[in-house]
């Protein structure tokens, strides 16, 4: 980490910004007082990564669904998003879409993963998943450190609900894509505002001492 030592912390902390419903994690004190995983200058960097990766990739189904339709947009799809989230990577980093309910097999999210976005689902069961939500932690894996970031994706619009609606609402040609492509597709029957996902980050820490 630039500048301080990360020292493992006894417990998790939850905290709220007052301007909005963040939800932070904490495993980590800092030898700089009142410092915490916010205060890394890998967290603003990881938060601008994955709000970048939610924007590019709708613009990018936009643009295919009005070019191909939906069927054609379904295609390109999780290819073109996975390649997204990589050109974001820098030198160590993890960038990834990951969902309890897959459409490409690639975006299973592991535990660690899998635990955040049933956090992300119970907050939004009670209301309380907002644009500002989002998970930051830093955590020991195999003697090193890292920062994990998560921040929630939803079902932004009507669009979206071309490859990912109801039954009623997919396309004769959509659904045979879907047999084509993702035989065991999961990621159907949403509406507006779910919770679909989220972009996940994975940053390596620099320690400086001990």
């Amino acid at each position: 980490m630039r500048g301080a030592f990360v020292r493992p912390w006894k417990g998790p902390r939850l905290l709220r910004r007052s301007w909005g419903r963040a939800l932070v994690v904490g495993s980590a004190a800092f030898a700089l007082a009142g410092a915490g995983p916010t205060d890394l200058p890998e967290y603003l960097q990881a938060k601008a990564v994955a709000a970048r990766v939610i924007e590019d990739t709708r613009a990018l189904l936009e643009r295919e669904v009005q070019a191909r339709g939906p069927a054609g947009a379904l295609q390109a799809c999780s290819a073109v998003a996975l390649d997204l989230a990589r050109k974001h990577e820098q030198e160590g980093w993890r960038v990834r879409r990951v969902s309890e309910r897959v459409r490409n097999p690639g975006d299973t999210p592991e535990p660690y993963e899998a635990a955040v976005l049933r956090r992300f689902a119970e907050l939004k069961a009670r209301g309380g998943l907002g644009p500002a939500t989002e998970h930051v932690e830093v955590v020991t894996e195999g003697g090193r450190q890292y920062l994990r970031y998560l921040r929630p994706i939803a079902i932004a619009g009507p669009v979206c609900l071309s490859c990912h609606g109801t039954t009623e609402q997919l396309g004769a040609d959509v659904k045979t894509a879907l047999k084509t492509f993702y035989p065991n597709d999961q990621a159907t029957d949403y509406r507006v505002g779910d919770l679909s996902g989220a972009v996940s980050v994975k940053v390596p820490l620099l320690q400086t001492g001990r």
